[in-house]
């Protein structure tokens, strides 16, 4: 039962959209009819401007860290991963939105930086970097999940249970920009600054 009520309470933090919420109750806009359509911290930064794309980034990072402290106190640090795994997928496929969400970048980032910051503080300089040295964001933030899972695989000393969930989540993080991967293929991605 700790699993199941773990899964449902992650999942409908998870569905709180930073982008959503912002865009539809205070510009009057749906995120996802504007620019790629994901309701993420970047296309909010493009279609709803820079204070409106941080604030995306805070509310979606901030809802994944409560995921770890909800279910931390509730069920126990064990059951984190679990907790995060429902947390992107709410964020991901919300089911108010048509299940058409993000990318849960800022929300995996959020609970992960929580359930284990060190490790966290490693992907999230990868990130950094990779966002720095190539002007794209989606490249930062794949780099985010491939050094995720490395990280997590080689340098936790977590269950194997949880260090495969904690995998999952990237995986799903990496397939979700999948649209990104064949522009960036293409030359066609967009860069820091709006040129390709």
């Amino acid at each position: 039962m700790n699993y199941v009520l773990t899964l449902l309470i992650s999942y409908f933090v998870g569905t709180i959209s930073g982008s959503y919420i912002i865009g539809n109750i205070f510009l009057n806009k749906d995120i996802r009819k504007y620019g790629s359509g994901n309701a993420g911290t970047t296309n909010a930064m493009r279609v709803l401007g820079k204070k409106a794309g941080v604030l995306t980034f805070a509310i979606d990072f901030l809802k994944g860290a409560l995921v770890t402290i909800i279910i931390r106190k509730l069920f126990g640090n064990e059951f984190v991963p679990l907790g995060i795994f429902g947390a992107v997928l709410g964020h991901d496929f919300p089911f108010y939105m048509n299940f058409k969400g993000g990318k849960g970048v800022a929300t995996t980032l959020g609970a992960l930086a929580l359930f284990n910051f060190p490790l966290t503080l490693i992907c999230y300089i990868v990130w950094v970097l990779g966002t720095v040295l190539t002007k794209m964001v989606s490249v930062g933030s794949i780099l985010f999940f491939i050094s995720i899972i490395i990280v997590y695989s080689f340098m936790s000393k977590f269950s194997i249970y949880n260090i495969l969930i904690i995998d999952i989540v990237a995986i799903i993080g990496i397939i979700r920009h999948k649209d990104n991967i064949k522009r960036i293929i293409s030359g066609n991605e967009n860069k820091i600054g709006g040129k390709k």
